[in-house]
């Protein structure tokens, strides 16, 4: 390498850490940039006269936002060295051994291993166990204060009752895969701009200066490191995870404490087999020396410390060929552009297909069939298009053209001023009514079995139906004429309609189809607004106030629920007597404080009255199965929930074995 080519590389760098740090808008994957960053150290190593104060392997991070007021950290916080393989591992370790005056063939030491969580490195500096403030990372010396943003996550303590002198907390602020996916679905069917990954969706979170905004994300935070700790009864990094949980600090049920670094090699293959099913994005793990005086011994480099590493997970962005682009209509007549490729796997499955979002989507990324393009997981599910490799397009391809007219119906589409979608206002567009059919009997709105796409096809091209509340009125004999079908299929539709009529109101506001609207806001609007004429009667501006709604979602509510079409639907509903009222349920007792319960398979009733009813014991419900679950609820096709649940030593109940639990500890059985 020349020295021009380091120095070139130097430039290049800084300029993706001033996107990534400060702007929170990359422009490469992390596999490019540790590429980079791997090329300027091997320069580096090969000629060390070369470098300068001014190279990324001499700082941390980005600098501090002006937007913010500036704090400098107690104690620096530093950054990680990275390794890609085992090979590289057993040189780091060997690296330590020598540091500590060990000879690595001897060298046997006991290591925590933590997932490396792809988020936004914060510091929470506490006196007499108050909480002072909270910091970015910043440029490691100096962070940017955001004490009333990460204070909108519920799990910080603010205060540490019996604690004296300085504390500093250290861990990672993060969007939930969950999270990620609902905040970009509603972003979506608003047409505002969708985060690129869950990683940026935390940093503008906290860079946000109203944290009322900041809520809106719903972030998490996970804390794994202690900077001045006076007071702290801890020998080794397993102690300060144990002290951490106990004051009520999030902690990761992730980390283990291992014997050897061949032990710490075989945590990090489990942590990559698993990463598909991780709550959170995480591009590596970190394996630490254990015990907190070797690591004083040990020491740091200029900007990283040697008795710590991240390895990093192998690169799941993969080529693969634009194969043809689809025009999909929704329920809200969105035209929704979805791109079919060549079969590849990523992180375990088979991705052919993901979604392009909009015109501006397809243009900003200039999209042509037949182009190479790199393919990854957003969020750890959805299949998106990181990056056209324009380098390899072939030559005299054409742009795409986005339709001006719906390619169902061929009304003319429309845009609207700042939308980026566009949209097919036919109210009579056979697709949309197609779509908000299937919509409103899915499992997460009103949950009719035996509805199915086939059976809906056929009621509207019938004329039996046109809108969701003309399947109230369908008789035995209209469905029992249909094709494929018969007098026991139309009895089991018809009582599948009647029980839907006890739904909570929540899955009918959901049902709707409302732009904005899942399972999870539908549940908020009903609990602050617990009947249907109380969210009918609600002002815009009451609207936005409950937490975490915000005025543009409250606005398009309102508007959708006034629109003559729904009001129209909405007495009908009514008439056909389905629920309208909000069941609250007060607190039954504590029965059920301190477990955590998982709940997978089909069970005898929607899985929504168990989860309700065991968290109105105390019990707290999780997505995911990990060694801190207390009790896995398990149904009928479990899948792969139950195969780590019995990995973990977890305790599983069906139902019976439920009811049992529930009698022992005087609880009362599931309603």
């Amino acid at each position: 390498m020349t020295e021009a080519r380091y120095r070139e590389l130097i430039q290049t760098i800084q300029h993706h850490n001033r996107l990534y740090y400060e702007q929170d808008t990359p422009e490469i994957s992390d596999a490019e940039y540790d590429a980079l960053m791997r090329e300027l150290r091997a320069a580096e190593a090969a000629h060390p006269e070369w470098i300068t104060p001014e190279s990324p392997t001499q700082k941390v991070g980005g600098a501090p936002s002006s937007a913010f007021q500036p704090v400098t950290h107690p104690t620096p916080m530093t950054s990680l060295d990275n390794v890609f393989n085992d090979e590289e591992l057993t040189d780091w370790g060997a690296k330590l051994a020598r540091a500590l005056g060990a000879a690595p063939d001897t060298a046997d030491y006991a290591y925590t291993c933590e997932l490396k969580i792809d988020g936004l490195s914060v510091n929470l500096y506490y006196v007499d166990g108050v909480l002072q403030w909270a910091a970015t990372r910043g440029n490691g010396v100096v962070g940017e204060i955001v004490t009333e943003q990460v204070l909108t996550i519920p799990e910080i303590p603010r205060t540490l009752p019996g604690l004296k002198g300085e504390l500093e907390v250290r861990g990672e602020v993060y969007l939930s895969r969950e999270e990620f996916a609902s905040y970009n679905a509603l972003a979506e069917e608003l047409g505002l701009p969708l985060l690129k990954n869950p990683r940026n969706g935390a940093a503008g979170a906290l860079r946000q200066k109203d944290p009322k905004e900041t809520a809106k994300r719903r972030l998490r935070a996970i804390l794994y490191a202690l900077g001045k700790r006076d007071g702290v009864p801890a020998r080794t990094q397993w102690d300060v995870l144990t002290w951490l949980a106990e004051q009520g600090f999030p902690t990761s049920a992730y980390s283990e404490r291992v014997q050897g670094l061949p032990a710490a090699a075989a945590y990090h293959a489990r942590m990559v087999a698993d990463r598909a099913n991780l709550p959170f994005d995480a591009d590596g793990t970190v394996i630490k020396l254990d015990d907190l005086r070797a690591q004083e011994d040990a020491g740091f480099t200029s900007r990283a410390p040697r008795w710590a590493i991240a390895y990093k997970f192998p690169v799941e962005e993969v080529q693969t060929k634009l194969l043809s682009i689809t025009i999909n209509v929704g329920r809200t007549g969105k035209l929704a552009p979805l791109a079919h490729l060549e079969p590849r796997l990523i992180e375990g499955s088979t991705v052919s297909k993901a979604t392009l979002h909009n015109e501006d989507f397809i243009r900003n990324l200039d999209l042509r069939i037949g182009d190479t393009v790199l393919v990854r997981k957003a969020g750890g599910v959805i299949p998106e298009i990181v990056r056209n490799l324009t380098e390899l397009r072939a030559d005299h391809s054409e742009p795409f053209e986005f339709p001006t007219h719906c390619p169902e119906c061929g009304h003319a589409a429309v845009r609207a001023e700042g939308d980026a979608n566009t949209y097919c206002v036919n109210p009579a567009c056979p697709a949309q009514a197609y779509e908000r059919l299937r919509y409103f009997v899915s499992r997460g709105a009103m949950d009719i079995r035996g509805l199915g796409e086939k059976l809906i096809e056929q009621l509207l091209q019938g004329g039996l139906v046109r809108d969701a509340a003309d399947f109230y009125s369908l008789t035995e004999a209209q469905l029992a004429g249909l094709e494929r079908s018969g007098t026991k299929k139309a009895q089991n539709v018809l009582r599948e309609l009647e029980e839907s009529k006890k739904q909570p109101l929540w899955r009918l506001v959901n049902a709707l189809g409302m732009p904005g609207v899942g399972e999870r806001n539908a549940q908020v609007l009903t609990r602050a607004f617990p009947s249907l004429d109380a969210l009918l009667a609600a002002t815009p501006e009451q609207i936005a106030s409950i937490h975490g709604v915000g005025e543009t979602l409250a606005q398009s509510v309102h508007a959708a629920l006034h629109d003559a079409t729904m009001t129209d639907l909405l007495g009908r509903l009514r008439a056909a007597d389905l629920n309208t009222v909000e069941e609250v349920d007060a607190p039954q007792g504590e029965q059920l404080a301190g477990t955590t319960f998982v709940i997978t398979g089909t069970l005898s009733r929607p899985r929504d009255v168990f989860k309700a009813h065991l968290e109105s014991l105390g019990a707290r419900i999780s997505g995911s199965v990990t060694k801190k679950t207390t009790y896995l609820l398990a149904g009928e096709d479990a899948g792969s929930k139950l195969d780590k649940a019995r990995e973990n030593g977890v305790t599983i109940l069906d139902e019976a074995a439920l009811g049992a639990l529930l009698t022992e500890r005087d609880a009362p059985p599931v309603p």
